[in-house]
């Protein structure tokens, strides 16, 4: 994909957003012992006029070239809290939902501020929100990433660790990193734990 055909997509994607044409599809994750739902990740997806799908894959690495996926990021947070607001209106009973953020948030100014200006304004607990970060972010920002967490942290919302496993793991980011939950990408246990070595790496 070439330069112009770059810009035409990120065009048609901020038209996209003003059209509130991106749509949280929330994917649900159980506590293998209890069997209760415990948190909903947000996965984003396009939804164009016409019905068509479009899948992250095809729009995120434009917007994570460009840096405009924040805006995006931004986007899902507001989904979120419209979902979590209206089921209190409607007297449902929530769990906390997962929102992914890009490494380019871990240098934004007011990062922390703005997250619970916009929660505190749908009037929703920071606990029902979790930051959700990859391993690579962390490698990348390696110097600033332990006060990233621990702001996220000291208001209340839970931080999760994505991918981990899928890159540069270290077992020093495990132990010195104050995060409430480690995804351990399929690629590192990819046997599904059938074999010694994989059980013993879990």
């Amino acid at each position: 994909m070439d330069m112009q055909d770059d810009a035409k997509l990120l065009s048609e994607i901020q038209e996209a957003m003003k059209n509130r044409e991106f749509k949280a599809y929330y994917q649900p994750q159980y506590d293998a012992i209890t069997y209760k739902l415990k948190v909903a990740e947000a996965l984003v997806r396009w939804i164009k006029p016409d019905g068509t799908i479009v899948y992250p894959g095809n729009f995120i690495p434009i917007l994570e070239k460009t840096g405009a996926i924040c805006d995006l990021d931004w986007y899902m947070v507001e989904e979120v809290c419209e979902m979590l607001k209206r089921q209190r209106e409607q007297g449902m009973k929530s769990v906390p939902i997962s929102v992914n953020f890009s490494r380019y948030h871990i240098g934004e100014e007011g990062f922390v501020e703005r997250l619970c200006g916009i929660l505190d304004r749908y009037e929703i607990p920071h606990k029902m929100l979790q930051v959700e970060i990859t391993e690579s972010a962390i490698v990348d920002f390696v110097n600033r990433i332990t006060n990233f967490v621990d702001s996220i942290r000291a208001q209340g919302f839970s931080v999760a660790v994505d991918d981990f496993g899928s890159g540069l793991s270290s077992l020093s980011m495990i132990k010195d990193l104050a995060f409430d939950v480690l995804k351990i990408d399929r690629s590192l246990l990819s046997g599904n734990c059938e074999n010694e070595k994989e059980r013993i790496v879990l």
